[in-house]
């Protein structure tokens, strides 16, 4: 197994280090009447923690709403930044409730609320848990959702080999478990394969990084 320690962050880059102890919901979490909400995720499960995602609007800057959220948590809170995103986050004896909120002049202003359920897994469960890899390779982030009777998953390995040598690997192992190769090709040293079994899809991104290659796989499945 590889010692080099791995600094893979996701796109969405707020649901690391989440751990808590009892069960929370979207009734835990504080939400201003300026503030518009929509459901983005519900019953997510992102390395083996549950999690639930709204996206806002809110007609006001957002300096109001990071002063809002000090002022609610009193003390209590994180302050980091995220690309475009100021996250204000605390953590309470249920949950961890993250506000990201877009950094910028003008109202409206956009943003995401996210909160974070104890894990589900035992302690000793591991993370990727039946997904397909090479040996030597290492799961950093395992993000599961369901949406009705689709089953979604977003699961970024990090592995030794050429990005042709682990193409290679993928594509042997995926034909010879029933899967068509739908299409693929190749973009400088990255490679890209996309699977499809009846309605279900699997989608390989495979692309450099330093001495070590990153495998990123998008699954979607009927239950």
């Amino acid at each position: 197994m590889m010692n080099k320690k791995l600094s893979i962050v996701m796109a969405m880059g707020l649901f690391t280090s989440l751990s808590v102890t009892a069960n929370c919901d979207f009734t835990d979490f504080p939400v201003m009447d300026e503030m518009t909400i929509q459901t983005v995720m519900d019953n997510a499960n992102y390395n083996n923690r549950p999690m639930m995602v709204r996206n806002f609007i809110a007609d006001v800057s957002y300096q109001a709403i990071v002063e809002h959220y000090h002022k609610i948590w009193d003390g209590r809170y994180d302050d980091t930044a995220f690309g475009i995103w100021h996250q204000v986050t605390t953590m309470t004896d249920d949950c961890m409730m993250t506000v990201q909120i877009a950094a910028q002049s003008s109202s409206p202003t956009a943003g995401r609320l996210v909160i974070s359920n104890p894990p589900t897994a035992a302690a000793n469960e591991t993370l990727g848990e039946d997904i397909l890899m090479p040996a030597d390779s290492e799961v950093v982030s395992d993000l599961v959702t369901e949406d009705g009777p689709k089953k979604g998953r977003v699961t970024m390995i990090a592995t030794a080999g050429s990005t042709s040598e682990i193409a290679q690997f993928y594509l042997s192992e995926m034909l010879n478990d029933g899967w068509q190769l739908d299409r693929q090709f190749v973009e400088a040293d990255s490679r890209v394969l996309a699977f499809r079994d009846g309605l279900n899809t699997s989608n390989i991104l495979i692309i450099p990084a330093g001495d070590i290659t990153q495998v990123l796989i998008n699954e979607e499945k009927i239950k």
